[in-house]
């Protein structure tokens, strides 16, 4: 008995010391993986678990090997989850198969980790750049990707999908940013008036005139930018120059009024397909398919269908209004001065006819009178009043030396002043 003791003691103490060694080494493993100090159990910091297979797997990548360049950074990741270096891996991975979601994630990993660790893989110019800064751009070009911008409305005219709402809520326009440079070059010193300025410019333009606008600045940054010819570049502006002066040229492309994305979304969707032409994730017949529908939805060189161009001002204050409007566009390098000269000439012209055809006003028509029946030969009684008031006037008298009478009455003789043709009244 005293021995079965004895045996069943030492078994359960060898079973506790197996249960304690065992939970130290779960321990071990925990703080290796996750904690961000030097893992002295497995000898290396825990910074740099992962980085072997992390390695092979940039080799595979970089030799066009998806699949083995996956399974070593699973297995990187796996070991260390905050790796970056097999996140970036794994993100271009699955870029290059076309699994965006996936290549988002890991791009989003690595902008949360941080830090200051630099790569070459995934930059456009191939030297090095920090990783965060790669993620963030590409991640953007990944948001680029996976959003149609351009689509075909039911006349076949290539345009944007996008709101008004959003369009005001994705950041400046490109004419809210060119009036505000304009602004402060204008007032250098004094912000408080170059806002001032800037707010009374922009009333002077509804949504519809100011998306005109931004197509033209847009297409003029890319030209500017060597993103399109100065041939593309005049062939659509020549053909919507109306959207502008629309007293002075025929009318621009039917939609050119409705919302377009900010100057940087454009911008930065062509950098994208570009850098998927460099990538090869792209070919460049695609590169270039895209491009020109994105020129064609910012300005048409062919218009399907034409808009109608505005009617003139007919009064003075809308025409001072549209002249207002005429000294922007200049200011902004939309225009010529021959094209602002000639558009100033109609805009004047349009004030002045319309002040010369104004009709005179029209007497209101007298009513014919009713023929009178001819009065009868017969001379009818008329009454005193009646026949002094048809007299004619009797001829002035002619003057006659005044003579003095002497009137007798009742004996006695008085003089009288009077005129001989009228008698006394006495």
């Amino acid at each position: 008995m005293l021995v079965f003791q004895k045996r069943l003691t030492k078994k359960i103490l060898m079973t506790t010391a197996m249960a304690a060694m065992l939970s130290s080494c779960g321990m071990f493993k925990q703080n290796a993986e996750y904690s961000s100090t030097t893992n002295w159990f497995l000898g290396i910091s825990n910074e740099e678990l992962g980085n072997e297979e992390a390695q092979k797997a940039t080799l595979s990548y970089s030799q066009g090997n998806f699949a083995i360049a996956e399974k070593h950074f699973l297995k990187a990741l796996s070991d260390n989850p905050k790796n970056q270096q097999a996140l970036m891996v794994g993100a271009l991975t699955y870029e290059k198969e076309g699994k965006l979601n996936k290549a988002r994630a890991y791009y989003e990993d690595i902008i949360i980790i941080g830090g200051d660790k630099t790569t070459v893989l995934g930059t456009t110019d191939g030297l090095p750049h920090k990783m965060t800064e790669v993620a963030q751009q590409r991640l953007r070009n990944i948001t680029l990707t996976q959003t149609q911008i351009i689509v075909e409305d039911k006349f076949g005219n290539k345009t944007f999908k996008i709101s008004q709402e959003i369009a005001d809520k994705q950041g400046k326009s490109a004419m809210e940013e060119a009036l505000f440079l304009r602004s402060e070059k204008i007032e250098f010193n004094n912000k408080a008036t170059a806002e001032a300025n800037l707010k009374a410019v922009e009333i002077l333009f509804d949504d519809n005139e100011k998306n005109v606008i931004s197509r033209f600045l847009i297409l003029k940054e890319l030209a500017e930018k060597d993103m399109v010819t100065k041939e593309e570049f005049l062939a659509a502006r020549n053909q919507n120059l109306g959207g502008l002066l629309p007293l002075s040229n025929k009318a621009p492309a039917l939609g050119i009024g409705e919302p377009v994305p900010s100057a940087d979304v454009v911008l930065d969707r062509i950098d994208a397909l570009k850098l998927g032409v460099e990538e090869r994730a792209i070919s460049p017949k695609e590169f270039s398919a895209e491009r020109d529908m994105i020129v064609d939805a910012i300005l048409p060189a062919n218009p399907r269908e034409r808009a109608k161009n505005k009617a003139p001002s007919r009064d003075i204050l809308g025409a001072a209004k549209d002249l207002r409007k005429l000294e922007v566009i200049a200011e902004l390098g939309l225009i010529t001065p021959k094209e602002k000269e000639a558009e100033q000439r109609a805009i004047e012209r349009a004030v002045k006819t319309s002040s010369a055809a104004k009709p005179t006003p029209k007497k209101a028509p007298t009513k014919p009178q009713k023929p009178t029946a001819p009065k009868p030969l017969v001379s009818v009684p008329q009454t005193q009043a009646q026949a002094s008031a048809t007299a004619p006037e009797p001829a002035p008298a002619e003057k006659k030396p005044f003579i003095e009478k002497k009137v007798e009455i009742k004996g006695t003789m008085r003089e009288f002043p009077g005129d001989p043709n009228v008698s006394s009244p006495f």
